[in-house]
This record gives structure tokens, sequence and C-alpha cells, in this order.
């Protein structure tokens, strides 16, 4: 029995892995700033004014940005993996209809009769 590779490669579960971290760290950023928003948490409010007084921007926002920098990542580590898979595939296929090919023909000639021809004499 052939050993059949997986549709899916280390690099490419490494890459989703990635993005999806990023895509959580900014999903956890949009959180703390709708809770520092929305709740009477001193210290998340107090980190939230610094967060924002240093980097001119709310947490919320940054939250945002990360994640949509995530969900761009994926989906073009997506884009590049489908191509190849695409490819590897019309591959396999066009191998298969040679091969299907080329046994139609062969019982095409499996069933055909002998022909005898004869040669006539040279003068």
């Amino acid at each position: 029995m052939a050993n059949k590779k997986l549709p899916i490669s280390i690099f490419e579960i490494i890459w989703y892995s990635i993005c999806a971290l990023v895509m959580l760290w900014g999903v956890i950023y949009v959180v703390l700033g709708l809770v520092a928003k929305f709740n009477d948490i001193q210290s998340l409010k107090t980190f939230a004014n610094n967060f924002e007084s240093l980097f001119k921007l709310s947490i919320f926002y940054w939250g945002l940005i990360i994640f949509a920098i995530g969900a761009v990542a994926g989906s073009v580590v997506l884009i590049i993996y489908a191509r190849t898979f695409d490819r590897a595939n019309d591959r396999e296929q066009r191998r298969s209809a040679r091969l299907a090919a080329l046994k139609k023909e062969e019982k095409v000639v499996d069933n055909q009769q002998a022909e005898v021809v004869e040669q006539k004499p040279q003068e």
C-alpha cells in the first residue's frame, strides 16, 4: 500500500498557529479595552490611559488593528497553500487521465484480429 502525503504540511500548520496567536492577541486587547471603558476597575483604567498616552490610540483600536493583521496574514497563507494544493491536484488528474488513455489503447490492440499481409515478389 502506497504512503499518501498529508494534504496539509507542517509549515502550513505553523503559519496558521502563528496567525491564530496574533488574532488571539488582538481579541485580548479588544476585550481589555472594552472592560476598561465600561467597568470600574481602576488599575485597568490607568493601564488603558497610560497605553493611550504612549501609543496615541486606545487599546481597543490597537486590538482591532492587530486582529486585522492576523486575519489578513491567515488569508494570505490560505491562498498560497490552496494554490499549491490545486496545482498538485491538477497534476494528479492529468496523470490519471493519461494512464486511463493508455489502458484504453491497450485494450483496443488486444481485441484486434491479426491480419496476414502477403508480400508480392519483387521484380
